[in-house]
């Protein structure tokens, strides 16, 4: 039997893991078939079996130095591999011995277009998995176009602009509507940005809107942000619901299949990051056939429009239809107001 270990990128998702490997070249399993626990390297433990190990690897590779025990594993499974690149990572394999390397990711692209990094080490892609017949058929994506009356020029930093963005009370007030909206259509909500004091005015405008929305975000401790996932995950799956997180915190690793509904709050531009974001919709859900993001397309700044291009040349991509604006009617039993554009 090769002894395995699973190099894991953050200390959180070493505590759900379903890994898939060979034993003797003949027979698969799933970790989370076997009896029972597997050994954790990382987040304060360091007591590994030889046999089957889980480690984050910031803490096999540290300062330049390897823990010689990576030398002892014949696989490597890399979870999210679209992060290798790093050096800490090159020389965690160039002191392995190990015959197998498994890389798994959703997006093996990266930003930086390093990601031929990523073959180099794992080798080419051996498969892809096809979508679920049981996942979201219907994929839309419906547009809010918004004119910014910026006072920056035309050619200001793009972290400028989303300062402004950020800062713009009708803007706020706009995506607050649109989720409070999808919340009276019974849609599970997800509202992404990637400010905090935008994460904390949009909940403000959600509360002043008689709505209790969970609140994700960096400043939470571990302790409340598992007491807040767990809360969520208890809610009964039909239950309509509003999560507002950054997307550092839920662009991977996070899994809240119920989720149907993204709010866009921040404009992104990335294929990456996102399919990372479109990908929480698209957990397979008992009774959700169809999954819809709303995406906020400021103009009045030329790199707002390239940002939007791109956007809907991804969402195309992963099979989304762009719904005309004039045709995306909200349903609610709420009163409507969408009168800001």
């Amino acid at each position: 039997m090769h002894k395995v270990a699973s190099l894991r990128w953050d200390r959180d998702s070493c505590t759900n893991v379903r890994l898939c490997a060979k034993v003797g070249g003949e027979k698969s399993w799933q970790l989370s078939q076997l009896p029972g626990h597997y050994p954790v390297i990382g987040g304060g433990k360091n007591k590994p079996g030889g046999d089957i190990d889980i480690a984050v690897m910031q803490s096999i590779s540290r300062h330049g130095e390897v823990a010689p025990l990576v030398k002892n594993y014949g696989q490597i499974i890399v979870d999210e591999c679209h992060h290798i690149g790093a050096a800490s990572f090159d020389a965690i394999l160039k002191e392995a011995n190990a015959k197998y390397v498994l890389g798994l990711t959703a997006t093996p692209v990266r930003r930086d277009g390093l990601h031929p990094i990523i073959f180099m080490h794992c080798g080419p892609i051996r498969h892809t998995a096809a979508r679920q017949k049981e996942s979201p058929h219907n994929l839309e994506v419906v547009p809010r176009t918004r004119f910014i009356h910026g006072n920056l020029p035309s050619d200001a930093r793009i972290q400028d602009v989303f300062r402004e963005i950020a800062l713009d009370q009708e803007r706020t007030s706009a995506i607050a509507d649109e989720a409070r909206i999808a919340f009276g259509q019974g849609r599970k909500v997800l509202v992404l940005t990637e400010r905090t004091d935008h994460l904390d005015a949009i909940a403000s405008e959600l509360v002043l809107l008689k709505l209790s929305p969970f609140v994700l975000h960096g400043r939470l401790s571990k302790k409340k942000r598992t007491t807040l996932i767990s809360e969520l995950n208890t809610l009964p799956p039909e239950a309509p619901r509003i999560l507002l997180a950054t997307g550092k915190l839920v662009g991977e690793g996070f899994d809240h299949p119920p989720l149907d509904t993204l709010v866009l709050a921040m404009p992104v531009s990335w294929k990456g990051t996102l399919q990372q974001y479109a990908g929480r919709l698209h957990r397979e859900q008992s009774g959700k056939t169809d999954v819809r993001i709303i995406d906020f397309v400021d103009t009045g700044y030329p790199a707002l429009l390239r940002m939007w291009d791109k956007r809907q040349r991804g969402y195309k991509a992963m099979g989304y239809r762009i719904v005309a604006e004039n045709d995306a009617e909200p349903d609610s039993g709420i009163p409507v107001k969408l009168t800001l554009w």
